[in-house]
């Protein structure tokens, strides 16, 4: 039902399901679109994919620190300040790593920086590929449909009893 819900561009009933019945659908057409997303930075897409999906937080903070890190690299300093304040994930993130989020703050008001500042021990396409794969591990593929799909089989079986 809940698949239904989303593919038919219903998110409040979605939601409210969900919140209801205390299950998630943690389900994604192609998860190899959703890894592209990822590993192209393509954060738009990400975002739009995994808003309906319940993530574990650490996850969720991953993605939104990297989008902040790619937009500080960018120098789009407002947005990236803008979500580094306003997300919930970060939110969390002030909260339960206060360090990590100055961090953060602290790259949002300098004037140059280095790259290995941004990615210590690392670069930005082993980061991306690194949440790629933790997000490919929280999500299923179910085929588009699917309700319908049982329905219609449903029906037959009960048209052959």
């Amino acid at each position: 039902i809940a698949q239904f819900l989303k593919e038919n561009n219903l998110p409040n009933t979605l939601t409210q399901l969900q919140k209801e019945s205390q299950i998630s659908l943690n389900t994604v057409e192609n998860v190899d679109h959703l890894v592209s997303d990822v590993k192209n930075g393509h954060w738009d897409g990400v975002l739009n994919t995994i808003a309906t999906l319940k993530l574990p937080i650490h996850k969720l903070i991953d993605v939104y620190e990297q989008i902040v890190l790619e937009l500080v690299e960018l120098r789009e300093i407002e947005v990236a300040r803008s979500i580094l304040k306003q997300t919930g994930a970060m939110v969390i993130l002030k909260q339960e790593n206060p360090d990590r989020w100055l961090k953060l703050d602290h790259l949002l008001a300098r004037s140059s920086f280095d790259s290995r500042d941004l990615y210590p021990g690392g670069s930005k396409e082993k980061r991306r590929e690194e949440i790629a794969d933790a997000l490919a591990k929280e999500v299923t593929v179910v085929p588009p449909g699917r309700l319908l799909t049982l329905l219609g089989q449903a029906l037959k079986y009960q048209q052959l009893q």
